[in-house]
Parts: C-alpha cells; structure tokens; sequence
C-alpha cells in the first residue's frame, strides 16, 4: 500500500507564519512528512488557471508527490440535475489530466431504493464515464449521507454501472457513521481505487479516540486491499502533528515487520555511537 496525504490535511498548516502556498505543498509532503503521493481537493485549486495546474502537476512530480485523486467537495445529484453533474465531471476530468491525477473523486446525493430511481442514477454516472474517457481518467465514488452512505446499495450502482473507469473511495470517517464500520469498509474496499483514511485528534497516549484506526486498517486488509490509503485531517489543532501520528501509525500497520527493523537499526546505531 501507499501512503499519502490530502491538501486539505495541510490547510491549516503555517510556513513562516503564512499559509502554504498550493505550489508548495508537494514539497511538504515529501520532504516534511515523507509521504509518497497527494490528494487535492479542488478548493486548493481555486482561482488557477490551466497552466497553474500543469505548474503543480510538474512541481509534484519534481518531488516524486504525484498527485493521485482530484477530490470534488460539493455533492453530484445525478438523480435531478444529470445534465449538471456530468458536465461538472467533464471540468474534473479535464483538471485531473492537468493534475496529473488518474481519478477522480466525488460524492453523489442519493441512491433511489426505487428500480427506476436507481437506474436513471446508475446510467448518469454512466454517461459522466464518457466524459472522462478522453482524460483517461477514473471516476471514484466517496459515501455520502443517506441512501448514499450505505455500502450495499453503493456497491450495488458500482456493478450496474460496470466497467474499469468506476470505482469506490471509501472513508475512514463516513465508515464510522455506520452501524458496522468493518462492515461499510469490507463492503466497499472490493471496489476501492483509494481509500482515506480520515483521523481526528491523537491523544498524550498515542491513542485515536475518534474511531478504532487499526480496526478498519484490518477490514480493508482483510479482503485484499492493496492500492493508496491517503491521510485526511481536517481540524486546526496541531495539523503537522496529527499527521505524523497517523502516519506513524499506518506506516507500522503496512508494514510492521520493515517499520520494526528500521526502529532497531537506529537503535543499535545509537548504541555505537555512544
């Protein structure tokens, strides 16, 4: 698995007492918290032009920090205003080829339990695909609220939509709104092309009070996930921080047999030098 991180993570984070700065932000992932690859979400992007967007595509790939999903924040209703939603899926497809990002990501309003309902909704998202074919693009579906937020009937669209340029991205966060968190994540990690692994604050202990991060680690490896798990921390508190600690965290639960050889290596090291 890879690690990342989504800019939204960052958007409290201070660098001489001012904001990062969207160009800058590759650069501090990987030098600052030596992560391997970014999330944008699309108000970073605000105000850029094509050209802007191709500056940070280069700028990441200089820092070996791709950016890997393009990650919509405003809610799709295919079911009443299709017309809108595929043509906003079209300007995110185009950005995302700017980006560099094979996916993008975005949360839909509704799933209608109803057969037509969910039909009409299934063969919109489909006709978004079309759009985003000639980005060579992914279309990734984050749960949302509602009917929207239930991990069956996402899965469910998903197959009746069909196809390689479909998929789930589901959420640590949106997981724990459940009944069942492992459940929601073994029920759509199948079909994830990323996941994000949403944190709040760590304790003095190291402990992640909000939901059990090691549990849902544990669901999505145990049906076989293996592509990108991306940090996501939203609050102001200690932002630098609360990455790192998840980090850390996530990093042992990959690969806890490579983190533990790292650890006693420095420790021997430290012997020597004394």
């Amino acid at each position: 698995m890879l690690l990342t991180v989504t800019s939204r993570s960052l958007q409290h984070v201070k660098r001489d007492k001012r904001p990062l700065e969207p160009i800058e932000v590759p650069d501090f992932v990987a030098e600052h918290l030596g992560l391997k690859g970014l999330n944008v979400h699309v108000p970073l992007l605000k105000g850029m032009a094509v050209k802007d967007l191709e500056r940070l595509r280069d700028r990441a790939d200089r820092a070996r920090c791709p950016v890997l999903v393009l990650v919509e924040e405003r809610v799709l209703d295919f079911a009443q205003a299709p017309a809108e939603c595929i043509a906003r899926v079209e300007r995110l497809g185009l950005a995302a080829s700017k980006l560099g990002a094979p996916s993008v990501a975005v949360e839909i309003a509704s799933i209608p339990a109803t057969p037509e309902g969910f039909d009409s909704v299934a063969a919109n998202v489909k006709r978004s695909l079309a759009a985003l074919d000639r980005y060579d693009t992914h279309l990734l579906i984050r749960p949302g609220e509602g009917s929207a937020g239930e991990p069956q009937r996402i899965a469910d669209l998903i197959k009746k939509i069909g196809g390689f340029r479909i998929g789930s991205m589901p959420t640590f966060a949106q997981a724990a709104s459940t009944k069942d968190p492992v459940d929601a994540l073994r029920r759509l990690a199948p079909y994830a092309q990323a996941i994000e692994a949403s944190v709040k604050a760590f304790g003095k202990s190291g402990k992640h009070e909000a939901w059990d991060i090691k549990a849902m680690f544990g669901a999505i490896s145990a049906v076989g996930y293996g592509n990108t798990v991306c940090i996501d921390y939203s609050a102001k508190t200690d932002p630098v921080g609360n990455i790192e600690a998840a980090r850390d965290m996530l990093a042992l639960l990959i690969e806890p047999e490579e983190v533990e050889d790292d650890e006693e290596e420095a420790a021997e090291a430290e012997v020597e030098e004394a």
